[in-house]
């Protein structure tokens, strides 16, 4: 039985979620990823391959070799900023 690292419970599921990859201020947003995922904390635990598969994906793309399916306009806010406000 596998067990959460994060809180200890052993509800873990199956499940496919959206992967938010971040490297050096470039984004790719992957949805329908493979992962394990506790149902009491909601902690991720995704397999090596899985994420090895992305960043391969994320280097194609940001060395344009290849495109993505879709590009998304996101507004980006400084928390400070809000604090301010």
């Amino acid at each position: 039985m596998k067990t959460c690292s994060f809180c200890g419970h052993t509800e873990i599921k199956n499940t496919k979620v959206q992967y938010l990859y971040k490297h050096d201020n470039h984004f790719l947003l992957v949805n329908g990823v493979p992962c394990e995922e506790c149902e009491f904390c909601g902690e991720q635990y995704f397999a090596a391959s899985t994420l090895k598969k992305i960043e391969k994906e994320f280097i194609s793309i940001h060395n344009k070799k290849k495109q993505p399916k879709k590009k998304l306009s996101m507004p980006v806010e400084d928390f400070s900023d809000l604090e301010a406000a």
